[in-house]
């Protein structure tokens, strides 16, 4: 079998998710293939899987779409949200961090397109 080429072993994003009524942390990889993982609060593997490939396609249109390259790595002004989630994306180089109530359109469109950040 040959090799996978490099843009599927690529990390395509990665998003922590903190805080919510359980105050839980959980992290979601994901590969330029659609292979995910799912990290607990310490890091531990605590679920796998794979997107199937017209997911991924509607992942890198929403990763393009919510525009990294000129987001603040802070977007603020949004509704308090208390209870809510904290987010922190990586992806091609940036890094963005937001709360639930100052998420942009575009990094809504990343979550809507993710795995699930807990197991169920």
């Amino acid at each position: 079998m040959p090799p996978a080429p490099s843009s599927a072993l690529e990390r395509l994003v990665t998003v922590t998710r903190t805080g919510g009524l359980a105050g839980r942390t959980s992290t979601l990889l994901v590969k330029g293939d659609g292979s995910w993982t799912r990290l607990d609060g310490q890091a531990r593997p605590a679920g796998t899987g794979k997107l199937p490939a017209d997911r991924v396609e509607k992942l890198r249109a929403a990763l393009r779409q919510a525009d990294f390259a000129h987001l603040p790595r802070v977007p603020k002004g949004g509704a308090t949200i208390f209870d809510g989630f904290n987010y922190a994306f990586v992806h091609g180089g940036y890094e963005v961090a937001a709360d639930q109530g100052s998420l942009t359109p575009g990094l809504r469109s990343v979550l809507d397109e993710l795995p699930p950040f807990e197991a169920g």
